[in-house]
Parts: structure tokens; C-alpha cells; sequence
């Protein structure tokens, strides 16, 4: 053998060996970032998820997902840890909620009402528009669907992932409407509207609590003025006579009602503006 066949041999060699040496470090630099992301979906969720009650189809399954990517070990095929990645990232990325999640809310949605003509022409019929399209997604695959309280009924496995995804889009869509239309200029004791905290205001929540008046969404938000008015009880009602005559020991308990525009609830991160959403 010649001085070039051996020459062009060695490099042949060389070269194999470098790629493969190139693929194994890049499999190896892959798991390192699939393995720390899987963790930091954990530990967001860990730290965050409990908040955001009506996704918990979409943590728990984030969760599974994570947990199922630290599991596998270092001679898994990085095709298939690649796949799992790539569905963790897509689910948690670009969250959906369950079709009987979403079920929940728009049984609530269906039953809002505007007879006392609380909200404008304008953003009552876009959230007519919003709770209809949801309602036609969830019935898809059923012509008589039913809405039932908590979502029951509803079996996510009956409904394609593309459909989910569907499902889920208009919920945020019906979600986002919602809360602009009960948080906007939003004061808190101020269940009749009038921009003020009354004894009027004290009277209502007692007509309320004996079912003489009724109240829509957006009323009731106002009328929870402590951390714990589900539901709403005379308890709201004193409160709001203490706040009205001064008592040095009243506040409004404040906590996931946003005033500013740009807070409303568009994402997971602002749920707790109405709970029973």
C-alpha cells in the first residue's frame, strides 16, 4: 500500500472518528439542556401551579411529562427523549386547558345574566359571541351536548388534541371578556355601580343573601370584600357597614382583582380574579 492509500485511510479514519465523537457530545449537550428544563418545568410548577386552580389539567400534565423526562437514562435513544422534549415544551409553552375545564367555565358563562343591564350593549354581546363559540367547540362531536355545573360529563379523551387546543383558544378568548367587562373601574363594596361604597350598597348584599335581588358576575366580585365570601354572606354585609361608618378595623380583602387594563387575566398568571371561574 502506497504513502497516499495510507494517507487518504488515516484521514477517513480521523474523520469518522470525529463525527462521532461530534454526535456524542451533542447527544450529551441535548440531555443537559432536556434534563435541566424538565427540572425547571418541576420546580415552576411546584412553586406556582397551586395557584392556578382551574389548570391543573395543564400542570398535571406538565408535571407527568417532566418527571418522565428525569426518569429515563442515559441509554435512552435521544430520539425519543427529543419527542418527550418536544412535548413538554409545546404543552408548557403553549398551555390548553382540559375540554371538561373549560366545560366548567362555560357552564358559568351560559348562566350570566344582564337583565339589570349592568354591562354595555358592546361588551355583553362580545362575551355572547365568546360563550357561544365555546360552546359550539365543546359540542362538536356531540349535536346534544349538555352543560353540566363543574364541567361533568365531559371526557377529554373524546376530543382530538387539535380539538383541545381549539377548545382551550376559546376559552381564553371568552376568559379574557369576562374579566374586562367585570374588573373594569371595579371598586370593591360598590355592588350597585355607582362608583361609591353605601349603606345602599350594605342593603343589596342583605337582599341578596335572602334572594330578593340577584346579582350578576361582576356584582358578586364586588360584594367579596373578605378572603373567604363563598359564598356571599352577611358577613359581606357587615363589613361593608364597619368600612362605610370608618371602623379602624375593616380593610377589603384585595387579592386577584386587578383594576389596570393591562393586568387583565389573558394567561394563567391572573386566575384568582373571579375563583368560581
Amino acid at each position: 500500500m502506497n504513502i497516499k492509500k495510507i494517507s487518504a485511510l488515516l484521514l477517513a479514519v480521523l474523520l469518522i472518528a470525529s463525527t462521532a465523537v461530534f454526535s456524542v457530545s451533542a447527544v450529551s449537550r441535548s440531555y443537559s439542556y432536556i434534563y435541566n428544563y424538565a427540572l425547571k418545568v418541576k420546580m415552576d410548577i411546584s412553586s406556582t401551579g397551586g395557584k392556578k386552580p382551574y389548570a391543573y389539567y395543564y400542570y398535571d400534565h406538565s408535571y407527568k411529562l417532566a418527571e418522565e423526562i428525569l426518569s429515563l437514562s442515559e441509554e435512552t435513544e435521544s430520539i425519543e427523549l427529543q419527542n418527550k422534549y418536544d412535548e413538554l415544551k409545546d404543552f408548557y409553552e403553549n398551555p390548553w386547558i382540559s375540554p371538561s375545564g373549560a366545560g366548567y367555565t362555560c357552564y358559568y358563562a351560559v348562566n350570566e345574566k344582564n337583565d339589570n343591564n349592568w354591562y354595555s350593549d358592546e361588551i355583553w354581546n362580545t362575551f355572547v359571541e365568546k360563550r357561544e363559540k365555546l360552546f359550539n367547540a365543546l359540542s362538536v362531536n356531540n349535536p346534544n351536548f349538555e352543560l353540566k355545573e363543574y364541567g361533568e360529563g365531559i371526557l377529554d379523551k373524546d376530543y382530538t388534541i387539535k380539538q383541545q387546543k381549539y377548545i382551550s383558544e376559546c376559552f381564553y378568548e371568552l376568559l379574557e371578556v369576562f374579566n374586562t367587562m367585570t374588573c373594569q373601574n371595579i371598586v370593591l363594596g360598590d355592588v350597585n355601580g355607582d362608583g361609591v361604597v353605601s349603606v345602599v350598597d350594605a342593603t343589596l348584599v342583605q337582599k341578596y343573601i335572602v334572594g330578593e335581588v340577584d346579582f350578576n358576575c361582576a356584582q358578586k366580585l364586588r360584594a367579596r370584600v373578605n378572603w373567604n365570601a363563598f359564598p356571599i354572606t352577611v358577613k359581606e354585609s357587615t363589613t361593608i357597614q364597619k368600612y362605610i361608618v370608618g371602623c379602624t378595623d375593616v380593610y377589603f380583602y384585595t387579592g386577584g382583582i386587578v383594576e389596570n387594563e393591562s393586568d387583565f387575566a389573558t394567561s394563567l398568571d391572573n386566575w384568582e380574579i373571579c375563583s368560581q371561574w
